[in-house]
């Protein structure tokens, strides 16, 4: 199996990556970041059918304990739109071909694959946690949705890719969850891996660390050149950890002047927090955030 830490684009090596590097591609060192789906549909379903069967149940067995209800919702989630609703109810469905499908119409329709990502994907995966958070659905059909909305970005991803730089920048993002947040790991991998296919669609090398707070991760840190950090927060209950993560990235990484990006709907009400943890800038969304780690390092954003 691939290791986590696996970057999730190809290209040169830079002095100092592994070799493992090389290969790009997803990385598959966790039960939530699966590999590429194959072509055939029968393949798919047997596949779905074991993460139904196998590997959810260990999930929920592992954290059950810790599968805690979230912190409340910005306001206005509340208000969930038909087609929002409608999309759901495909992933949430065993057609595993359904969801490509409608995104297959909207995009022959004209509509963008930005828009699909940031306007009907994100508050998709939004509603999900809504859905689980009020008992409406369990964790694991819950969790297996947010799979296949993975699973989306990847049939999608060279595409999306082709609208944006053609060629590495060479610039370097890591991606994580804050420390201690094993209780929303499922639905931050899908906001971790939108946030990567936009740094990649921007020529960056993007890596996802699933837990920011391992011995894993700080080896990481130590042993990689990255030009920005980017850490994905669910609430505001652990910001003392994310501020002494954030203190030991600065300490522990070889670049001195490595950035460090906050994503999370406590920055987007109180973006002074930034302060508070020791960062550098809080992303409110993923292509605003691309555009502010590129004005951290130095670069001119490439889209408006």
């Amino acid at each position: 199996m691939a290791d986590p830490r696996q970057s999730t684009m190809s290209g040169t090596l830079a002095p100092g990556r592994d070799a493992t590097e090389a290969s790009g591609g997803y990385s598959t060192g966790n039960l939530l970041d699966f590999p590429q789906p194959r072509a055939n549909a029968a393949d798919r379903a047997a596949l779905e059918r074991v993460v139904a069967l196998e590997i959810l149940p260990r999930i929920v067995r592992a954290h059950g304990a810790e599968l805690v209800k979230a912190a409340p919702r910005l306001p206005g989630e509340e208000r969930v739109s038909e087609e929002v609703k409608a999309f759901c109810e495909l992933v949430l469905s065993n057609n595993a071909d359904a969801a490509s499908a409608h995104i297959g119409l909207l995009r022959s329709g004209g509509r963008s694959l930005e828009s699909i990502y940031l306007e009907l994907m994100v508050p998709c995966a939004r509603y999900l946690r809504r859905l689980w958070d009020e008992d409406v659905c369990d964790f694991a059909a819950a969790t297996l949705a947010l799979w296949r909305l993975q699973q989306l970005l990847r049939e999608f991803s060279a595409a999306f890719r082709s609208l944006g730089a053609q060629h590495s920048c060479g610039l370097r993002a890591l991606l994580a969850p804050a420390p201690g947040e094993k209780q929303e790991l499922s639905f931050l991998m899908f906001d971790l891996a939108l946030i990567a296919e936009f740094f990649r669609r921007d020529g960056w090398d993007a890596w996802i660390e699933p837990d920011s707070a391992s011995v894993e991760f700080s080896a990481l840190v130590r042993s990689q050149w990255f030009d920005v950090v980017e850490f994905l927060v669910s609430g505001e209950k652990r910001l003392d950890a994310l501020a002494a993560r954030i203190r030991g990235v600065r300490r522990e990484s070889p670049n001195p002047a490595v950035r460090v990006l906050v994503c999370g709907p406590a920055f987007v009400r109180h973006p002074e927090l930034i302060l508070v943890v020791g960062g550098d800038m809080p992303a409110t969304d993923p292509r605003i955030g691309v555009a502010q780690a590129r004005n951290l390092v130095g670069l001119p954003s490439t889209r408006g």
